[in-house]
């Protein structure tokens, strides 16, 4: 059985958000449960407005305000995590059964690639160490140009800051 099977919103994402809204005392509506439905089944991450679109092309009738409000709940019982990749625009991904991975977003066609760190994660364990500080997770973010974009054009540079 693969992760995706594992995960599917009858499972073990059902019963997690399930137990986050009863634990905070939040109706599990039929709303919520559709949205939770269309980003399992997402692959890939994703904007508030693409959770949207798919839900209307699916014929759902949920509000938008609906999903903006219901987002940050799957961020908070674990099975969405939120990411930004620029200053304007949230991110989602599913966190739920995922390793921790960290990413490398290119500046230039915006293309997002997961990296997995050992190493990393040792120094986020040394780091934390020499602090005093109990580690419970991180954010890594490399910026630059992907392979792609760099062999068409090794001289572009992006005029964003670093």
């Amino acid at each position: 059985m693969n992760r995706r099977e594992r995960l599917t919103p009858s499972g073990e994402a059902k019963e997690s958000f399930r137990n986050y809204l009863r634990q905070h005392r939040i109706k599990l509506t039929g709303a919520r449960e559709r949205i939770l439905h269309t980003v399992m089944d997402i692959h890939d991450h994703f904007e508030a407005e693409q959770v949207l679109y798919l839900l209307r092309e699916r014929g759902e009738k949920v509000g938008k305000a609906t999903v903006y409000r219901t987002l940050p709940l799957l961020v908070q019982a674990g099975i969405l995590r939120q990411t930004r990749f620029d200053v304007k625009h949230v991110h989602y991904e599913l966190a739920l059964g995922e390793a921790p991975h960290d990413h490398m977003v290119c500046r230039r066609c915006g293309r997002i690639l997961e990296i997995q760190s050992d190493e990393l994660l040792r120094l986020r364990r040394r780091v934390a160490d020499r602090h005093g500080f109990r580690a419970l997770g991180h954010r890594f973010q490399i910026s630059g140009i992907c392979g792609d974009c760099s062999a068409v054009d090794p001289e572009w540079t992006a005029d964003v800051p670093a």
